[in-house]
């Protein structure tokens, strides 16, 4: 998982300011242990160390590491493009996005951690709730209200938890001193067997929900992403008409090529985006990155909405009304087949990365043709000077 400045910026829009803030853009952010700060702050940074007396709520992303050592009276929202580490004390609620995180402070209230890798340190003290989302997760520290973990991969428990505990793991580990003195309900790959005295509540094991092959609720909901995606698909066809039709061509003749590159796109675009971001001059340019990437994961669907349809009609229509129906039939087709759980996921794969190739493929090629106009006028007007030479002379 990767947790860049757009987090923060989702941030910014839900929670506008009504007193006093001050918003800062800088290459490195520092606040001394001897600093207090009194307003609102909202700062983008490459690096940010944190060590002075916030009296008021923090929103803070940087692209480099980002370190929470000081004393927060308000909230504190953060997010790094590395690892993020809070050693402070704050007094109200954390949360914490970033490659890694790692909490050994004390948090008055609730704390939420989303990273790669997050580790509730030996020291740390969490009087809320804590909900731990990662690959892998370790505990290791006092929560006094209830834990929710969720992982991709293993959950490690080795500290006390005075509430319950709901984990959601391939893989669940308890150490020599964990401790869980309310209920344990947990979902993993097979029976937890903990030593006698590590749950002083109840046990459950609960098995992942079977999905249904089809449900009604599923199919509305496509079928809301269908009508979204053919109203959107709409007035694009409209504006870059040559450049959507390229593409559909591209993705016809040349599929493994398109592939290829949609598959290589998708993977470097969010990574040049993230090392754009890790300096405050290339901060708006990683902004501008992943907005285009975004973009031609959504607009992709369009193109191969019209290679689904032209496959289906066996037929290339010119008129605007017959490009319409073949993008709409195309686009039913690929939202009808995320329908269904076991090749939903392949599906939008499949789609996303060709049509994100064809469309690069298409502009690239646009981009050559319209270089090679002018030459092409030049070499015409050479001719017919040429040939006007005789009639003069």
């Amino acid at each position: 998982m990767r947790y860049t400045l757009p987090i923060f910026g989702l941030l910014a829009v839900l929670a506008l300011p009504v007193r006093a803030a001050e918003f800062l853009a800088t290459n490195a952010y520092r606040v001394a242990e001897s600093q207090t700060v009194a307003d609102e702050q909202w700062v983008l940074a490459g690096t940010a160390e944190a060590e002075g007396r916030f009296q008021n709520d923090l929103f803070i992303s940087s692209g480099g590491a980002l370190l929470l050592n000081g004393t927060y009276e308000g909230n504190v929202w953060g997010a790094s493009g590395l690892a993020a580490s809070m050693d402070g004390h704050c007094l109200r609620n954390v949360r914490l996005a970033g490659k890694t995180v790692r909490i050994d402070g004390h948090v008055a209230g609730n704390v939420m951690a989303m990273a790669e890798t997050v580790i509730l340190g030996t020291n740390a003290v969490v009087e809320g709730n804590v909900r731990l989302i990662a690959t892998s997760v370790i505990q290791e520290g006092l929560v006094k209200g209830n834990a929710a973990i969720t992982s991709a991969r293993t959950a490690t428990l080795g500290g006390t938890i005075k509430g319950n505990v709901k984990i959601v793991a391939p893989e669940v580990f308890f150490a020599r001193d964990a401790q869980i003195d309310g209920n344990l309900a947990y979902t993993a790959n097979k029976e937890l067997v903990p030593a006698a005295g590590v749950v002083a509540g109840a046990i459950e094991r609960q098995l992942p929900k079977a999905e249904p092959l089809f449900s009604k609720e599923r199919l509305y909901s496509r079928a809301m992403w269908f009508l979204a995606a053919f109203l959107a698909g709409v007035p694009f066809i409209a504006l870059f008409p040559m450049t959507t039709a390229m593409a559909a061509q591209l993705a016809r003749t040349s599929a493994w090529k398109c592939l290829l590159v949609g598959m290589l796109a998708t993977a470097a675009l969010p990574f040049l985006a993230i090392m754009c971001a890790s300096s405050i001059v290339g901060i708006p340019l990683g902004g501008l990155i992943l907005a285009v990437w975004g973009i031609l994961i959504y607009v992709s669907r369009f193109t191969m909405g019209l290679v689904v349809g032209t496959m289906i009609l066996r037929s290339v229509g010119t008129s605007i009304r017959h490009v319409l129906l073949t993008m709409a039939l195309g686009l039913a087709v690929i939202y009808l087949a995320t329908v269904f759980p076991p090749i939903a996921v392949p599906a939008q794969m499949a789609v996303a990365w060709m049509g994100t190739g064809a469309l690069l493929l298409a502009l690239l090629q646009k981009r050559r043709l319209i270089i090679q106009v002018p030459q092409n006028l030049k070499k015409l007007e050479e001719l017919k000077n040429e040939a006007n030479k005789p009639e003069e002379q």
